[in-house]
């Protein structure tokens, strides 16, 4: 009987031992292969979306599903980083039809916002591939399959994406329109305008520019250049009198990469590269 006691109290203590290491959470999970038939979620808190943006579909972290009950998906927050060495990594959009046969327009890339209760969209970039009427079918093959880039995006008013340009096979279509031969045409020379002209502009002369403040050392006189992408120069702006070494602002000038700042007439910085609409500066000696 003492024994047969003995036995039972080591039984419930093994099974409550198991249990409890049973509810302990596995840290480390070290496979050759992982099967997930429905959803893979990586979160912190255990949900696949971040708290109050469920309608959105904001993933905690990663959220992946498949087919099981809907459309399939992948879902990362934040940054989506790839890294390869000695290989450029490669990006690949893959689709057909079910018989088969090649799908025209494989698929597309856009950049949307959340408005009335949806993702609505604003930009697309789509690849696809030459029409029959330009390649005929018979001559699609594993050496001939030529395709282009089309720009679209969403005017106000209007439900539907219309292209803003058609590039591929060395030409390229710019203007408006619907879809195809319903809108802007493609291409049949390296660059056509449609609905419109090209206008060329200079690079305007800057303004002088604003003395915000000068250590008084001396009176100075400052301007400054503006400089286009390829390297043309503006003439010097209209040159700003300063009680000393001085720390300047000026606005952006349209079509401008970089600027020169003179000092009485010479050049002493640049070409300088500064974010923003407005410019600041200071004169070295005045930092």
């Amino acid at each position: 009987m003492k024994e047969h006691l003995i036995t039972v109290i080591l039984s419930v203590g093994t099974t409550l031992g198991v249990m409890q290491v049973g509810t302990e959470r596995q840290k480390v999970l070290d496979v050759d292969r992982l099967i997930v038939r429905k959803e893979l979620i990586v979160s912190d808190t255990g949900q696949p979306w971040e708290a109050g943006f469920e309608a959105h579909q904001i993933p905690r972290g990663i959220y992946a599903r498949s087919l099981w009950d809907g459309p399939g998906g992948l879902w990362v927050r934040s940054r989506l980083i790839k890294g390869e060495i000695d290989d450029p990594f490669d990006d690949r959009f893959h689709a057909l039809e079910k018989d088969g046969s090649r799908r025209g327009s494989p698929g597309h890339i856009s950049w949307n916002m959340w408005l009335d209760g949806a993702w609505r969209q604003m930009a697309i970039i789509q690849g696809e591939g030459l029409e029959h009427s330009e390649v005929s079918q018979k001559e699609w093959s594993g050496l001939t399959h030529p395709g282009r880039i089309r720009f679209q995006s969403f005017r106000p008013g209007h439900g539907e994406p219309l292209t803003d340009a058609i590039i591929g096979q060395g030409m390229m279509s710019l203007g408006g329109g619907g879809y195809g031969g319903g809108g802007l045409p493609y291409p049949s020379e390296v660059l056509q305008l449609w609905g419109g002209e090209l206008r060329q502009a200079e690079i305007p002369i800057p303004a002088a520019p604003a003395v915000l403040k000068d250590d008084g050392s001396g009176e100075h006189h400052y301007s400054i250049i503006a400089i286009g992408a390829q390297g043309r120069r503006t003439a010097a702006s209209r040159a700003v009198k300063a009680g000393g070494l001085a720390k300047l602002r000026w606005d952006s000038v349209p079509g401008a990469d970089a600027y020169v700042i003179l000092r009485d007439g010479k050049e002493i910085a640049g070409p300088l590269r500064i974010e923003g609409s407005q410019k600041e500066w200071t004169d070295k000696a005045a930092r």
